[in-house]
């Protein structure tokens, strides 16, 4: 008797795990792998805040280094490799009422425009200098900024142009009275993760806000016209 009661328990030891302790285990490996994803989650959420933050400096420098340098300071973004830079110039820069086309260089001048106005001064086109483009040089002090990686730039919309730019490069102008280009930067995470940037006309200030958000009604209005950051 004793050695049957004893082979009894050896038989039912040998089923493994109860149901009970089957719901335990995958319980347990539910809640791993839970906080597994909310600690990517949670770092790819600063990834983007640091990203943008540090994008958010690049505009406050070029605000302050124009003032300063009495210099014509542009944000040159480049959306397709999540890249960014400084350029500066000493030559006048006006902007125009005519909205740009996604990726032109608003300071570059056509052939067309050239040849109109050499027809306006009554010259030959032997005689005429070329305009060319707005010469600018590299700021020296920031280099060429790359994003980290999984982080990048979704959309530029400035107040010369129609829609969002989402491919090429896009250009935010910071003149040395203190006028900056009206300007709003999408940074994401390649997922649902959204910062919007946004620059005050008149001050510099960036804005940094979660989520993507659409341009105020108030969105270009010093722009609306044809000046030198007036």
């Amino acid at each position: 008797m004793r050695r049957t009661a004893h082979h009894g328990r050896a038989r039912r030891g040998s089923h493994g795990l109860t149901l009970l302790e089957l719901l335990i285990v995958i319980g347990i490996l539910v809640l791993m792998i839970g906080i597994g994803v909310s600690s990517l989650s949670s770092i790819g959420t600063t990834q983007l805040r640091t990203q943008t933050n540090r994008l958010a400096a690049a505009m406050r420098y070029a605000y302050s280094r124009a003032v300063a340098s009495g210099n014509y300071l542009r944000l040159v973004i480049d959306i397709d490799a999540d890249r960014y830079w400084v350029e500066a110039s000493e030559e006048p820069v006006f902007l125009s009422r005519d909205k740009r086309k996604e990726g032109l260089d608003p300071n570059a001048k056509d052939e067309d425009e050239d040849t109109d106005k050499k027809k306006r001064q009554g010259k030959h086109d032997e005689e005429a200098p070329a305009t060319g483009k707005t010469a600018y040089a590299k700021d020296d002090i920031i280099p060429e900024i790359a994003m980290e990686r999984g982080i990048g730039i979704d959309g530029v919309l400035t107040s010369n142009q129609e829609d969002v730019f989402r491919h090429g490069k896009a250009y935010i102008h910071f003149f040395p009275n203190g006028f900056v280009e009206p300007a709003m930067i999408y940074t994401t995470d390649g997922d649902s993760g959204f910062y919007t940037l946004s620059v005050h006309p008149w001050t510099g200030k960036v804005t940094s806000r979660v989520g993507k958000l659409d341009p105020d009604r108030e969105f270009g209005r010093p722009a609306d016209e044809e000046q030198e950051g007036r």
